[in-house]
């Protein structure tokens, strides 16, 4: 479980980084460092996506590594207002120039 920054050098790291890069830097170019190409994760679906987000909000991510470059995740977000929101996913890594990146984003569970 970590809000922190993460790194690029294992599957767990480069997770928490990409959610890092959305829910505390809001930085789109962060994000997209941390997304390959084969993710499918562009600048004109995410630019509006971290635009939204309101203030005061605050994120947790669970990251249960399975295989070598796979992991079960859980993202909690928290909004000032106290609304929760809970995200399941199954993530695979791949390397890329800089390090690990993410391969892609299963959703999982409702």
């Amino acid at each position: 479980m970590t809000d922190g920054a993460g790194d690029t050098t294992t599957v767990a790291g480069v997770i928490a980084k990409f959610q890092h890069a959305y829910y505390v830097q809001r930085d789109v170019d962060a994000a997209l460092a941390l997304a390959g190409p084969q993710s499918g994760v562009t600048r004109e679906g995410l630019t509006p996506v971290i635009a939204a987000l309101p203030g005061g909000v605050t994120h947790c991510v669970g990251i249960d590594v399975i295989a070598e470059n796979t992991a079960e995740v859980h993202v909690v977000e928290l909004r000032a207002d106290g609304a929760r929101s809970d995200y399941l996913q199954l993530v695979n890594v791949a390397t890329g120039p800089s390090g690990l990146v993410i391969a892609n984003f299963q959703k999982r569970g409702n």
